[in-house]
């Protein structure tokens, strides 16, 4: 029979704000009032049955002649939300999307301001439920989970208006968030978007690789790791020039943290001066307090044999660290020591762990 079957709906009727066909139409209506073409790689992705992720993973990858833009992204916000028109109604807010990857898309600010106002939803849909009592069911509920807005050329006021929408209150969907190759990010973007993370609990993976980032962003990185409620476990800064300065801002927020246990700082102008030193000395007593971490990446740094003989202490009094990797630019017996040392350690863990189940 069809209808209802012990009291649940019939699988035949598809929720509206999980039909990808409400968000294509939808997506065609907001470009139509904005005034754009509708992206090609976007329709594509959209009318896809042989997905079967179709709405719920969107990826979008720009070519030469065919990037989505800031106004295609603000389209395709809209078609998510609902609102289509110059009214501010929503009308079939497509709500079932958990993976938004938009790569090589030149959003720029424009495109991630209307991405920060979808992760805004969840704290509107709270405040408006508690208005409206009784209806408060039937709102909608959006639960994006990974966001990759990589190489867009993201600056300081996209950085600003995705911090805020992810800071306490606001988001706490969002587990992943990666902003890779925007280059123009650099250290005050990353300020700006550390500044709403600093009160954010729910965040468990930040990846800032090749983002311009400089010795001075180390300061804002550290600040957010010192948050009590940081629920961060993962954070990736490959490529960029922290350098000496930067590393050791940053160590003051990995000795007062106790959430993150992947630290990536492979390619990050860390040397051999006397200052690189006197950074990788903190560094190490860091490592040797630090109660989480258990891989680090220092590779493509020229740290050489006196840098590796300055870490190797505190890595060899450090029971959690499992991954550590260094360059081969160094003394042998340092970087065996080193580098091959997490290797033994993950060996021992795999052998225990056999024994377990035999």
């Amino acid at each position: 029979t069809m209808g209802k079957r012990n009291g649940k709906k019939s699988a035949a009727t598809l929720d509206p704000g999980c039909d990808p066909k409400i968000l294509y139409n939808n997506y065609l209506q907001s470009c139509r009032c904005i005034g754009i073409e509708p992206s090609p790689s976007l329709k594509s992705a959209l009318t896809n049955e042989d997905s079967p992720n179709r709405g719920v993973q969107i990826i979008i990858v720009g070519e030469e002649n065919n990037v989505l833009g800031p106004g295609g992204c603000r389209a395709l916000v809209n078609a998510m939300i609902g609102k289509i028109d110059d009214s501010d109604a929503i009308k079939h807010p497509f709500t079932a999307t958990k993976d938004l990857r938009i790569v090589r898309s030149r959003i720029k600010d424009g495109g991630a301001i209307a991405i920060s106002t979808l992760l805004f939803a969840t704290a509107r849909r709270k405040s408006v439920n508690t208005a409206l009592k009784g209806d408060s069911l039937n709102q909608p509920e959006w639960q994006m989970e990974y966001l990759e807005l990589m190489d867009n050329d993201i600056g300081r006021d996209g950085a600003m208006a995705l911090g805020r929408s992810l800071s306490v209150g606001m988001n706490t969907t969002l587990r992943s968030l990666v902003l890779d190759f925007n280059r123009t990010l650099a250290s005050d973007g990353v300020a700006a978007l550390c500044k709403g993370l600093a009160t954010n609990s729910t965040l468990k993976k930040l990846s800032l690789k090749h983002c311009g980032i400089d010795e001075k962003g180390g300061s804002p990185l550290s600040k957010m790791l010192q948050f009590k409620k940081l629920g961060l476990i993962l954070l990736d800064l490959t490529g960029n020039s922290l350098g000496a300065v930067g590393l050791a801002d940053l160590c003051v927020g990995l000795l007062n943290n106790s959430s993150l246990t992947t630290l990536r700082l492979a390619e990050n102008s860390i040397g051999r001066s006397e200052e690189d030193m006197k950074s990788l000395k903190i560094f190490a007593d860091v490592l040797s307090k630090n109660t989480s971490l258990t891989a680090i990446d220092l590779l493509h740094n020229r740290i050489g044999s006196e840098g590796g003989a300055v870490l190797l202490p505190s890595i060899k009094g450090s029971a959690q660290i499992t991954d550590f990797k260094v360059d081969a630019n160094m003394d042998d017996e340092i970087y065996k020591s080193l580098f091959k040392m997490s290797i033994s350690k993950n060996t021992v863990k795999k052998k225990k762990s056999s024994k377990k189940h035999k």
